[in-house]
Protein backbone atom coordinates (compact mmCIF):
# COMPACT_ATOMS: atom_id res chain seq x y z
CA UNK A 1 0.00 0.00 0.00
CA UNK A 2 1.40 3.39 -1.01
CA UNK A 3 -0.29 5.98 1.21
CA UNK A 4 1.91 8.90 0.06
CA UNK A 5 1.61 8.65 -3.71
CA UNK A 6 3.07 11.77 -5.32
CA UNK A 7 2.92 13.95 -2.19
CA UNK A 8 5.93 16.05 -1.21
CA UNK A 9 6.47 18.76 1.40
CA UNK A 10 5.72 21.70 -0.92
CA UNK A 11 2.29 20.31 -1.71
CA UNK A 12 1.73 19.51 1.97
CA UNK A 13 2.19 23.10 3.10
CA UNK A 14 0.15 24.59 0.29
CA UNK A 15 -2.67 22.17 1.14
CA UNK A 16 -2.46 22.87 4.88
CA UNK A 17 -2.60 26.64 4.33
CA UNK A 18 -5.68 26.21 2.14
CA UNK A 19 -7.47 23.83 4.52
CA UNK A 20 -6.69 25.38 7.90
CA UNK A 21 -6.04 29.04 7.05
CA UNK A 22 -6.27 31.12 10.24
CA UNK A 23 -6.06 28.16 12.64
CA UNK A 24 -3.00 28.31 14.90
CA UNK A 25 -0.27 26.07 13.51
CA UNK A 26 2.82 27.01 15.53
CA UNK A 27 3.58 28.55 18.91
CA UNK A 28 7.22 28.99 19.92
CA UNK A 29 7.98 29.93 23.53
CA UNK A 30 11.41 31.39 24.27
CA UNK A 31 13.32 30.90 27.52
CA UNK A 32 12.15 34.37 28.55
CA UNK A 33 8.50 33.43 27.97
CA UNK A 34 8.08 35.39 24.72
CA UNK A 35 5.58 33.76 22.36
CA UNK A 36 5.70 33.64 18.56
CA UNK A 37 2.38 32.46 17.12
CA UNK A 38 1.52 31.75 13.49
CA UNK A 39 -1.54 30.42 11.70
CA UNK A 40 -1.27 27.79 8.97
CA UNK A 41 -1.65 30.45 6.27
CA UNK A 42 0.88 32.80 7.89
CA UNK A 43 3.37 29.99 8.50
CA UNK A 44 3.17 28.90 4.87
CA UNK A 45 3.89 32.49 3.83
CA UNK A 46 6.96 32.60 6.10
CA UNK A 47 8.11 29.31 4.59
CA UNK A 48 7.69 30.77 1.10
CA UNK A 49 9.61 33.93 2.02
CA UNK A 50 12.43 31.80 3.39
CA UNK A 51 12.46 29.63 0.27
CA UNK A 52 12.64 32.77 -1.87
CA UNK A 53 15.54 34.08 0.22
CA UNK A 54 17.52 30.89 -0.35
CA UNK A 55 16.73 31.09 -4.06
CA UNK A 56 17.97 34.69 -4.16
CA UNK A 57 21.20 33.52 -2.49
CA UNK A 58 21.78 30.96 -5.24
CA UNK A 59 20.54 27.82 -3.52
CA UNK A 60 18.99 25.36 -5.99
CA UNK A 61 17.57 21.86 -5.85
CA UNK A 62 20.07 19.41 -4.35
CA UNK A 63 22.16 22.04 -2.53
CA UNK A 64 22.80 21.50 1.18
CA UNK A 65 22.24 24.17 3.81
CA UNK A 66 23.25 23.55 7.42
CA UNK A 67 21.27 24.84 10.41
CA UNK A 68 22.89 25.35 13.81
CA UNK A 69 20.04 26.71 15.91
CA UNK A 70 18.29 26.31 19.21
CA UNK A 71 14.52 25.80 18.95
CA UNK A 72 12.99 28.80 17.18
CA UNK A 73 10.43 29.63 14.52
CA UNK A 74 13.20 30.22 11.98
CA UNK A 75 14.17 26.55 12.20
CA UNK A 76 10.70 25.63 10.94
CA UNK A 77 10.85 28.30 8.22
CA UNK A 78 14.21 26.97 6.96
CA UNK A 79 13.31 23.28 7.21
CA UNK A 80 10.29 23.55 4.97
CA UNK A 81 11.53 26.51 2.91
CA UNK A 82 14.48 24.44 1.76
CA UNK A 83 12.19 21.47 1.07
CA UNK A 84 9.91 23.62 -1.11
CA UNK A 85 12.78 24.35 -3.52
CA UNK A 86 14.21 20.83 -3.38
CA UNK A 87 17.27 21.84 -1.33
CA UNK A 88 18.52 19.72 1.57
CA UNK A 89 18.52 20.72 5.23
CA UNK A 90 21.41 19.53 7.41
CA UNK A 91 20.53 20.19 11.07
CA UNK A 92 23.52 20.32 13.41
CA UNK A 93 23.23 19.46 17.08
CA UNK A 94 23.22 22.86 18.80
CA UNK A 95 25.47 21.55 21.58
CA UNK A 96 28.36 20.62 19.28
CA UNK A 97 31.61 22.51 19.54
CA UNK A 98 33.99 23.71 16.82
CA UNK A 99 35.80 20.48 15.90
CA UNK A 100 32.61 18.43 15.76
CA UNK A 101 30.74 21.08 13.76
CA UNK A 102 33.65 21.42 11.34
CA UNK A 103 33.63 17.67 10.75
CA UNK A 104 29.88 17.64 10.04
CA UNK A 105 30.10 20.58 7.63
CA UNK A 106 32.94 18.89 5.77
CA UNK A 107 31.14 15.56 5.67
CA UNK A 108 27.89 16.92 4.22
CA UNK A 109 29.61 19.51 1.97
CA UNK A 110 27.25 22.33 2.94
CA UNK A 111 27.86 25.65 1.16
CA UNK A 112 25.68 27.76 3.43
CA UNK A 113 24.87 27.89 7.13
CA UNK A 114 22.01 29.47 9.09
CA UNK A 115 22.83 30.20 12.72
CA UNK A 116 22.20 32.65 15.56
CA UNK A 117 24.40 35.17 17.33
CA UNK A 118 25.18 32.62 20.07
CA UNK A 119 27.01 30.36 17.61
CA UNK A 120 28.19 32.94 15.08
CA UNK A 121 31.76 33.48 16.48
CA UNK A 122 32.49 29.75 16.19
CA UNK A 123 31.36 29.61 12.57
CA UNK A 124 33.20 32.78 11.69
CA UNK A 125 36.39 30.99 12.76
CA UNK A 126 35.40 27.79 10.95
CA UNK A 127 34.78 29.67 7.72
CA UNK A 128 38.01 31.66 7.96
CA UNK A 129 39.98 28.45 8.53
CA UNK A 130 39.00 27.34 5.02
CA UNK A 131 38.74 23.63 5.87
CA UNK A 132 35.13 23.29 4.69
CA UNK A 133 33.05 24.32 1.64
CA UNK A 134 31.19 26.92 3.72
CA UNK A 135 30.78 30.08 1.62
CA UNK A 136 28.12 32.13 3.37
CA UNK A 137 26.58 32.54 6.84
CA UNK A 138 22.96 33.62 7.34
CA UNK A 139 22.74 35.18 10.77
CA UNK A 140 19.55 35.36 12.83
CA UNK A 141 19.88 38.33 15.15
CA UNK A 142 17.31 40.22 17.20
CA UNK A 143 19.49 43.32 16.94
CA UNK A 144 20.27 45.15 13.67
CA UNK A 145 23.81 44.60 12.39
CA UNK A 146 25.94 45.42 9.36
CA UNK A 147 26.64 42.16 7.52
CA UNK A 148 29.92 41.52 5.74
CA UNK A 149 30.28 40.42 2.13
CA UNK A 150 29.69 36.75 2.98
CA UNK A 151 27.05 37.34 5.67
CA UNK A 152 23.29 37.73 5.41
CA UNK A 153 20.87 39.38 7.82
CA UNK A 154 18.39 36.49 7.75
CA UNK A 155 15.39 38.26 9.30
CA UNK A 156 15.70 41.46 7.30
CA UNK A 157 16.30 39.71 3.99
CA UNK A 158 13.61 37.12 4.57
CA UNK A 159 10.99 39.75 5.41
CA UNK A 160 11.74 41.58 2.15
CA UNK A 161 10.87 38.52 0.04
CA UNK A 162 7.45 37.95 -1.56
CA UNK A 163 5.03 35.59 0.21
CA UNK A 164 4.42 33.64 -3.01
CA UNK A 165 6.93 30.97 -3.99
CA UNK A 166 9.13 32.16 -6.87
CA UNK A 167 11.10 28.98 -7.68
CA UNK A 168 9.30 25.62 -7.82
CA UNK A 169 11.43 22.90 -9.43
CA UNK A 170 9.86 19.48 -10.02
CA UNK A 171 9.86 17.40 -6.84
CA UNK A 172 9.59 13.67 -6.29
CA UNK A 173 8.60 12.13 -2.94
CA UNK A 174 11.85 10.15 -2.96
CA UNK A 175 13.97 13.32 -3.26
CA UNK A 176 16.24 13.91 -0.29
CA UNK A 177 14.79 16.46 2.16
CA UNK A 178 17.47 16.35 4.84
CA UNK A 179 20.60 14.68 6.11
CA UNK A 180 20.27 14.12 9.85
CA UNK A 181 23.39 12.98 11.64
CA UNK A 182 23.16 10.30 14.32
CA UNK A 183 24.16 11.23 17.85
CA UNK A 184 27.50 9.44 17.64
CA UNK A 185 27.38 8.15 21.22
CA UNK A 186 29.83 5.34 20.42
CA UNK A 187 31.56 6.44 17.18
CA UNK A 188 31.58 9.17 14.52
CA UNK A 189 28.07 10.34 13.55
CA UNK A 190 26.60 9.02 10.29
CA UNK A 191 24.46 11.15 7.98
CA UNK A 192 21.00 9.57 7.71
CA UNK A 193 19.40 10.48 4.38
CA UNK A 194 15.69 11.30 4.83
CA UNK A 195 13.30 11.86 1.92
CA UNK A 196 10.12 13.88 1.42
CA UNK A 197 8.29 10.54 1.50
CA UNK A 198 9.87 9.68 4.86
CA UNK A 199 8.63 12.93 6.39
CA UNK A 200 5.13 12.69 4.92
CA UNK A 201 4.89 9.09 6.14
CA UNK A 202 6.13 10.18 9.59
CA UNK A 203 3.28 12.66 9.85
CA UNK A 204 0.61 10.10 9.03
CA UNK A 205 2.18 7.35 11.14
CA UNK A 206 2.89 9.35 14.31
CA UNK A 207 -0.52 11.05 14.25
CA UNK A 208 -2.09 7.58 14.02
CA UNK A 209 0.07 6.25 16.86
CA UNK A 210 -0.93 9.17 19.12
CA UNK A 211 -4.55 9.33 17.88
CA UNK A 212 -4.05 13.02 17.04
CA UNK A 213 -6.89 15.27 15.87
CA UNK A 214 -6.94 18.84 14.61
CA UNK A 215 -8.14 20.12 17.99
CA UNK A 216 -5.05 18.70 19.75
CA UNK A 217 -2.14 20.73 21.13
CA UNK A 218 1.20 18.91 20.88
CA UNK A 219 3.88 20.49 23.09
CA UNK A 220 7.54 19.49 23.04
CA UNK A 221 10.84 20.71 24.45
CA UNK A 222 12.80 18.23 22.32
CA UNK A 223 15.45 19.88 20.11
CA UNK A 224 14.27 20.63 16.59
CA UNK A 225 17.48 19.20 15.12
CA UNK A 226 16.50 15.75 16.47
CA UNK A 227 14.36 13.07 14.78
CA UNK A 228 11.90 12.91 17.71
CA UNK A 229 10.93 16.57 17.46
CA UNK A 230 10.71 16.46 13.68
CA UNK A 231 9.00 13.16 12.94
CA UNK A 232 7.20 12.21 16.14
CA UNK A 233 6.00 15.70 17.08
CA UNK A 234 6.10 18.39 14.37
CA UNK A 235 5.14 16.28 11.35
CA UNK A 236 2.42 14.53 13.35
CA UNK A 237 0.87 17.79 14.55
CA UNK A 238 1.04 19.57 11.20
CA UNK A 239 -0.28 16.58 9.24
CA UNK A 240 -3.62 16.68 11.04
CA UNK A 241 -3.94 20.46 11.37
CA UNK A 242 -3.21 20.45 15.12
CA UNK A 243 -1.31 23.15 17.04
CA UNK A 244 2.39 22.53 17.56
CA UNK A 245 3.99 24.19 20.60
CA UNK A 246 7.79 24.29 20.50
CA UNK A 247 9.67 25.29 23.64
CA UNK A 248 13.08 26.88 23.13
CA UNK A 249 14.62 24.72 25.86
CA UNK A 250 13.55 22.33 28.58
CA UNK A 251 13.37 23.73 32.10
CA UNK A 252 12.34 21.41 34.94
CA UNK A 253 10.98 24.38 36.90
CA UNK A 254 8.90 25.74 34.02
CA UNK A 255 7.90 22.66 32.00
CA UNK A 256 4.78 21.49 33.81
CA UNK A 257 3.46 25.04 34.05
CA UNK A 258 3.94 25.32 30.28
CA UNK A 259 2.05 22.05 29.74
CA UNK A 260 -0.88 23.42 31.75
CA UNK A 261 -0.78 26.97 30.37
CA UNK A 262 -0.82 25.87 26.72
CA UNK A 263 -3.49 23.22 27.51
CA UNK A 264 -1.33 20.60 25.82
CA UNK A 265 -3.10 17.33 25.08
CA UNK A 266 0.12 15.52 24.19
CA UNK A 267 3.79 15.91 25.08
CA UNK A 268 6.90 13.76 25.21
CA UNK A 269 9.46 13.01 27.92
CA UNK A 270 12.80 11.29 28.23
CA UNK A 271 13.98 9.71 31.51
CA UNK A 272 16.09 12.75 32.43
CA UNK A 273 12.98 14.94 32.23
CA UNK A 274 10.91 12.57 34.34
CA UNK A 275 13.59 12.40 37.02
CA UNK A 276 14.09 16.16 37.19
CA UNK A 277 10.34 16.80 37.24
CA UNK A 278 10.04 14.47 40.23
CA UNK A 279 12.58 16.62 42.08
CA UNK A 280 10.39 19.73 41.79
CA UNK A 281 8.19 20.82 44.71
CA UNK A 282 4.71 19.34 44.45
CA UNK A 283 1.78 21.72 43.89
CA UNK A 284 -1.93 20.97 43.71
CA UNK A 285 -2.29 22.42 40.21
CA UNK A 286 0.13 19.92 38.64
CA UNK A 287 -2.68 17.36 38.22
CA UNK A 288 -4.98 19.89 36.54
CA UNK A 289 -3.83 19.42 32.96
CA UNK A 290 -5.31 18.38 29.63
CA UNK A 291 -2.79 15.67 28.75
CA UNK A 292 -4.13 12.53 27.13
CA UNK A 293 -0.72 10.85 26.86
CA UNK A 294 2.98 11.44 27.32
CA UNK A 295 5.17 9.79 24.72
CA UNK A 296 8.00 8.11 26.59
CA UNK A 297 11.36 6.78 25.46
CA UNK A 298 13.58 4.28 27.30
CA UNK A 299 14.90 3.64 30.01
CA UNK A 300 13.05 3.98 33.30
CA UNK A 301 12.63 1.68 36.31
CA UNK A 302 9.18 0.43 37.28
CA UNK A 303 9.34 2.37 40.57
CA UNK A 304 10.18 5.63 38.77
CA UNK A 305 7.41 5.07 36.22
CA UNK A 306 4.77 4.32 38.85
CA UNK A 307 5.75 7.29 41.02
CA UNK A 308 5.62 9.70 38.07
CA UNK A 309 2.25 8.48 36.79
CA UNK A 310 0.75 8.62 40.27
CA UNK A 311 2.02 12.10 41.08
CA UNK A 312 1.08 13.80 37.80
CA UNK A 313 -1.99 11.70 36.94
CA UNK A 314 -0.76 10.85 33.44
CA UNK A 315 -0.44 7.85 31.10
CA UNK A 316 2.79 6.95 29.34
CA UNK A 317 2.65 5.89 25.69
CA UNK A 318 5.80 3.92 25.00
CA UNK A 319 7.56 4.15 21.66
CA UNK A 320 10.81 2.71 20.33
CA UNK A 321 12.58 3.94 17.23
CA UNK A 322 15.82 5.31 15.91
CA UNK A 323 16.81 7.89 13.33
CA UNK A 324 17.00 5.13 10.71
CA UNK A 325 13.40 3.99 11.34
CA UNK A 326 12.14 7.62 11.06
CA UNK A 327 9.38 7.06 13.66
CA UNK A 328 8.61 4.79 16.61
CA UNK A 329 8.33 1.65 14.51
CA UNK A 330 7.42 -0.32 17.64
CA UNK A 331 5.18 1.14 20.32
CA UNK A 332 1.84 1.27 22.08
CA UNK A 333 -0.96 1.44 19.55
CA UNK A 334 -4.28 3.30 19.65
CA UNK A 335 -7.04 1.10 21.07
CA UNK A 336 -4.55 -1.64 21.95
CA UNK A 337 -3.56 -2.87 25.41
CA UNK A 338 -0.31 -1.65 26.93
CA UNK A 339 2.07 -4.06 28.61
CA UNK A 340 4.82 -2.52 30.72
CA UNK A 341 7.77 -2.86 30.35
CA UNK A 342 7.16 -3.91 26.76
CA UNK A 343 8.04 -1.33 24.11
CA UNK A 344 4.89 -2.39 22.27
CA UNK A 345 4.16 -4.02 18.93
CA UNK A 346 5.08 -3.00 15.36
CA UNK A 347 3.01 -0.28 13.73
CA UNK A 348 1.71 -0.21 10.18
CA UNK A 349 4.36 -0.31 7.47
CA UNK A 350 6.81 -2.31 9.59
CA UNK A 351 7.73 -5.88 10.45
CA UNK A 352 9.96 -6.79 13.39
CA UNK A 353 11.93 -9.92 14.27
CA UNK A 354 14.55 -11.00 16.78
CA UNK A 355 17.58 -12.44 14.98
CA UNK A 356 20.66 -14.34 16.20
CA UNK A 357 24.30 -13.78 15.19
CA UNK A 358 23.71 -15.88 12.04
CA UNK A 359 20.82 -13.57 11.03
CA UNK A 360 18.23 -16.26 11.76
CA UNK A 361 14.95 -15.68 13.67
CA UNK A 362 14.97 -16.94 17.27
CA UNK A 363 12.04 -18.41 19.29
CA UNK A 364 9.77 -16.28 21.48
CA UNK A 365 11.41 -15.33 24.75
CA UNK A 366 14.95 -15.69 23.44
CA UNK A 367 17.13 -12.59 23.28
CA UNK A 368 18.78 -11.41 20.09
CA UNK A 369 19.14 -8.42 17.80
CA UNK A 370 16.00 -6.44 17.01
CA UNK A 371 15.61 -6.21 13.22
CA UNK A 372 13.06 -4.05 11.41
CA UNK A 373 11.74 -4.43 7.87
CA UNK A 374 10.32 -1.52 5.92
CA UNK A 375 10.99 0.27 2.63
CA UNK A 376 14.19 2.35 2.33
CA UNK A 377 13.37 5.94 1.45
CA UNK A 378 9.76 5.45 2.51
CA UNK A 379 9.34 3.90 5.95
CA UNK A 380 13.07 3.50 6.59
CA UNK A 381 15.93 5.89 5.89
CA UNK A 382 17.20 5.91 2.34
CA UNK A 383 20.91 5.41 3.06
CA UNK A 384 23.87 6.78 5.00
CA UNK A 385 25.24 9.79 3.18
CA UNK A 386 28.48 8.94 1.33
CA UNK A 387 28.83 5.78 3.42
CA UNK A 388 27.77 2.77 1.29
CA UNK A 389 29.65 0.27 3.46
CA UNK A 390 27.75 1.37 6.58
CA UNK A 391 24.47 1.26 4.62
CA UNK A 392 25.20 -2.31 3.51
CA UNK A 393 25.97 -3.36 7.08
CA UNK A 394 22.76 -1.85 8.41
CA UNK A 395 20.39 -2.98 5.63
CA UNK A 396 20.83 -6.63 4.64
CA UNK A 397 19.98 -8.07 1.22
CA UNK A 398 16.53 -9.19 2.39
CA UNK A 399 15.66 -5.62 3.41
CA UNK A 400 16.02 -6.00 7.18
CA UNK A 401 17.49 -3.13 9.18
CA UNK A 402 19.89 -4.38 11.84
CA UNK A 403 19.38 -1.98 14.74
CA UNK A 404 22.13 -3.08 17.12
CA UNK A 405 19.52 -3.28 19.90
CA UNK A 406 19.08 -6.43 21.99
CA UNK A 407 15.47 -7.43 22.70
CA UNK A 408 13.05 -10.35 22.86
CA UNK A 409 9.41 -10.90 21.88
CA UNK A 410 6.64 -12.76 23.71
CA UNK A 411 4.02 -15.07 22.19
CA UNK A 412 1.56 -12.18 21.71
CA UNK A 413 4.00 -10.14 19.65
CA UNK A 414 5.00 -7.66 22.39
CA UNK A 415 8.66 -6.66 22.18
CA UNK A 416 10.91 -6.04 25.18
CA UNK A 417 14.02 -3.89 24.92
CA UNK A 418 17.13 -5.14 26.74
CA UNK A 419 19.91 -2.79 25.69
CA UNK A 420 22.03 -1.51 22.86
CA UNK A 421 24.46 -4.20 21.72
CA UNK A 422 27.30 -1.82 22.56
CA UNK A 423 25.93 -1.65 26.14
CA UNK A 424 25.87 -5.41 26.63
CA UNK A 425 28.72 -6.77 28.74
CA UNK A 426 29.97 -10.35 28.62
CA UNK A 427 31.15 -11.29 32.12
CA UNK A 428 32.30 -14.86 32.75
CA UNK A 429 29.91 -16.19 30.09
CA UNK A 430 26.93 -14.14 31.32
CA UNK A 431 25.35 -11.42 29.17
CA UNK A 432 24.63 -8.37 31.33
CA UNK A 433 22.64 -5.29 30.33
CA UNK A 434 24.22 -2.06 31.52
CA UNK A 435 20.80 -0.38 31.41
CA UNK A 436 19.38 -2.98 33.81
CA UNK A 437 22.17 -2.34 36.30
CA UNK A 438 21.75 1.42 35.90
CA UNK A 439 18.02 1.19 36.69
CA UNK A 440 18.72 -0.78 39.88
CA UNK A 441 21.43 1.60 41.06
CA UNK A 442 19.21 4.62 40.26
CA UNK A 443 16.84 3.31 42.94
CA UNK A 444 19.27 4.38 45.67
CA UNK A 445 17.77 7.52 47.29
CA UNK A 446 21.11 9.32 47.37
CA UNK A 447 21.98 8.77 43.70
CA UNK A 448 20.96 11.31 41.06
CA UNK A 449 22.53 9.77 37.94
CA UNK A 450 24.48 6.66 36.98
CA UNK A 451 26.18 5.07 33.99
CA UNK A 452 27.61 1.57 33.78
CA UNK A 453 30.12 0.37 31.20
CA UNK A 454 32.22 -2.72 30.58
CA UNK A 455 35.96 -2.62 31.18
CA UNK A 456 38.60 -5.23 30.41
CA UNK A 457 39.00 -8.09 32.91
CA UNK A 458 41.73 -10.67 32.21
CA UNK A 459 39.84 -13.38 34.13
CA UNK A 460 36.19 -12.83 33.16
CA UNK A 461 36.47 -11.07 29.77
CA UNK A 462 34.82 -7.92 31.13
CA UNK A 463 34.04 -6.29 34.44
CA UNK A 464 31.46 -3.62 35.24
CA UNK A 465 32.35 -0.07 36.22
CA UNK A 466 29.76 2.38 37.54
CA UNK A 467 30.00 6.17 37.25
CA UNK A 468 27.81 7.72 39.94
CA UNK A 469 26.50 11.26 40.48
CA UNK A 470 25.12 11.91 43.97
CA UNK A 471 22.26 14.22 44.88
CA UNK A 472 23.28 17.54 46.38
CA UNK A 473 24.20 17.15 50.03
CA UNK A 474 24.37 13.34 49.89
CA UNK A 475 27.39 11.27 50.84
CA UNK A 476 28.09 7.68 49.84
CA UNK A 477 31.41 5.85 50.08
CA UNK A 478 32.52 2.93 47.94
CA UNK A 479 31.79 0.29 50.56
CA UNK A 480 28.25 1.59 51.07
CA UNK A 481 27.75 1.57 47.30
CA UNK A 482 28.92 -2.04 46.90
CA UNK A 483 26.80 -3.17 49.87
CA UNK A 484 23.72 -1.62 48.26
CA UNK A 485 24.45 -3.40 44.97
CA UNK A 486 25.06 -6.77 46.67
CA UNK A 487 21.66 -6.51 48.35
CA UNK A 488 19.86 -5.43 45.17
CA UNK A 489 21.16 -7.70 42.40
CA UNK A 490 22.72 -11.06 41.61
CA UNK A 491 26.39 -11.26 42.55
CA UNK A 492 27.60 -11.55 38.94
CA UNK A 493 25.88 -8.22 38.14
CA UNK A 494 27.55 -6.23 40.93
CA UNK A 495 30.01 -3.68 39.51
CA UNK A 496 33.67 -4.26 40.30
CA UNK A 497 34.53 -0.57 40.22
CA UNK A 498 32.82 2.71 41.02
CA UNK A 499 33.81 6.30 40.28
CA UNK A 500 31.97 9.24 41.83
CA UNK A 501 31.72 12.26 39.53
CA UNK A 502 29.94 15.61 39.29
CA UNK A 503 28.01 14.81 36.07
CA UNK A 504 27.81 12.43 33.12
CA UNK A 505 28.34 13.19 29.43
CA UNK A 506 24.93 13.13 27.75
CA UNK A 507 23.65 14.21 24.36
CA UNK A 508 20.61 16.40 23.67
CA UNK A 509 18.14 13.53 24.21
CA UNK A 510 19.68 12.36 27.45
CA UNK A 511 21.62 9.43 26.02
CA UNK A 512 24.93 8.80 27.75
CA UNK A 513 27.90 9.39 25.45
CA UNK A 514 29.76 6.26 26.48
CA UNK A 515 32.79 6.84 24.31
CA UNK A 516 33.69 9.72 26.65
CA UNK A 517 33.50 7.40 29.65
CA UNK A 518 35.69 4.80 27.99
Amino acid sequence: MDMIGGQHLRQMWDDLAEMYGDKTALIVESCEGTLTQLSYAALNQQINRTANLFTMLGIVKGDKVALHLDNCAEFIFCWFGLAKIGAIMVPINARLLSDESTWLLGNCQARMLVTSTAFYPMYRQIKNAGETMLERICLISAEPFSPGDDEIDFICQKDSQPATLMYAPPLDPLDTAEILFTSGTTSRPKGVVITHYNLRFAGYYSSWQCALREDDVYLTPMPAFHIDCQCTAAMAAFSVGATFVLLEKYSARAFWKQVCRHQATLTECIPMMIRTLMLQPSVAEERQHCLRDILFYLNLSVAEKDAFMSRFNVRLLTSWGMTETIVGAIGDRPGDKRRWPSIGRPGFGYQAEIRDSRNQPVPCGEAGELCIKGEPGKTLFKEYYNHPDATARALDQQGWLHTGDFAYVDNEGFFYFIDRSCNMVKRGGENISCSEIENIIAGHPGIQDVAVIGVHDPMRDQALKAFVVLNDGESLNKQEFFTFCQNAMANFKVPSFVEFCSDLPRNCTGKIIRKYLK
